[in-house]
Order: C-alpha cells, then structure tokens, then sequence
C-alpha cells in the first residue's frame, strides 16, 4: 500500500516542543528504549549506475532502493527492505532475514534468495544478478518514533545522522562522520488518506522547511 511522505528540517527546540505534545496523543514505537528513541542502522544497496543515487538527484519520479535494516545494533530483526517512490507517496515492504543471510549479502552472495517467491526476494536477486546490485553505504541516526493509534499516521524525529566511511558492515565498529549539523532533527511524517486536524496542529506543516535530500544521498556525499 502506497503511503503519503512528507519530510522537513526542523531544529532541537521545535522537536522538544514537537515531542512533548506528540507524547500526549500518541503511542511510542514497539522499538523504543527506556530514553524514548533507538538507534536505526541500515546498509543501502545500489547498481553499477547508482540508480538509487542519480534518480534522486535528478528527480525521477517513479524509484526504488534496497536496503538492510537492524535496530539497536541487535541481530534479532534484520530486515531486507525494498523501497518504491512515487512521487510523495511510498511503497515499503521487507523481508526478514538470519544473521547468516545477513553474512551471505555482506559477501556478495545472494543465491539464497534465488527460489523464494516473496516480492522483495525476487525483486531484489533480480537487481543483484543484472545490475550488479551490491553494498554501498551504512547510514545510522537516532530515531523517536509516535504512531497515532486512530490512524495510519507515524511520526518520526531522526537525528545524530552518520554514514560509514568504508564500511559495508551494520556489525562492526568502523568509522562513521556525521551528514548532517548536530541540531538539525530530521521530521518524518508517513499516512494513508486522511490526515487528522491534531496531529496537523502539533506539526504545524505550513511553518516548516520542506527537506528534499534523503538520509542516504547525504551519507553518500560525505562518505564519498
């Protein structure tokens, strides 16, 4: 199902305030921690063209990225993500994999995927067997997440955003360089059809910045 996304640039008081209010109408993400937020780590993969890179900067409407997803730096949850855009709605849809398939994508090695049927699975040996589709960069960033529990509505403040120099590995402890200011919070908001009056107060659209970069063009830039 396709999904409204809209992204802005705020600053560490507006999201203080942001948050507070969030807090009184919404539920915490199943991921949170006992300080309110977690820590995203995702390893992007891109084609011999960089597709997932050049489409973004050159506003192609139709795009898709893959990528793999941990929480918290925890084995437990990896998932392989595949991610379509259209324009300012989004497909998302995954996979979970093991630590061993993890391993076996690390190394270039996606043969495993080869039978199953599930569409990220095909969609993404597709991509690996014609176009070289393999490890680019590691992204990590601090998330607090709210969903509104009368809709399909998720809120998220991503912050502390980092990209691995020379690391294809979410596991290891490689050098990572901030992509963005340590005040900017990164504002996400995703819903399908109707998007309530209280949460549109508490965000307050009209007043924000539009932010038109994605988190992994930024790593890109500053890991390159």
């Amino acid at each position: 199902m396709y999904r409204n996304e809209l992204k802005f640039t705020i600053n560490v008081h507006q999201k203080k305030v942001m948050a507070n209010k969030l807090i009184k109408v919404c539920e915490r993400d199943s991921f949170s921690d006992e300080d309110g937020g977690y820590l995203v780590s995702s390893l992007y993969f891109d084609d011999y063209n960089q597709s997932a890179i050049f489409d973004k900067l050159n506003g192609i409407y139709d795009r898709k990225k893959f990528r793999i997803r941990v929480y918290n730096h925890q084995p437990s949850v990896i998932k392989l993500e595949r991610k379509i855009k259209r324009g300012y709605v989004t497909e998302k849809s995954h996979i979970q994999i093991s630590k061993e398939e993890y391993d076996a994508l690390v190394r270039g090695d996606a043969s495993f995927l080869r039978h199953q049927e599930d569409v990220v699975a095909k969609d993404f040996y597709l991509g690996y067997r014609t176009k070289n589709l393999r490890p680019r960069v590691v992204v990590e960033y601090r998330r607090e997440a709210f969903v509104y529990k009368y809709g399909d509505i998720r809120i998220t403040l991503d912050y502390l955003l980092k990209a691995g120099i020379s690391q294809k590995d979410l596991f290891s402890n490689g050098y990572m360089i901030s992509a963005i200011p340590h005040d900017q919070i990164i504002l996400e908001v995703k819903y399908t059809g109707y998007f309530p009056d209280v949460i549109r107060n508490i965000i307050q659209i009209d007043n924000l910045q539009w932010q038109s970069s994605s988190k992994y063009v930024k790593c890109c830039v500053v890991s390159m």
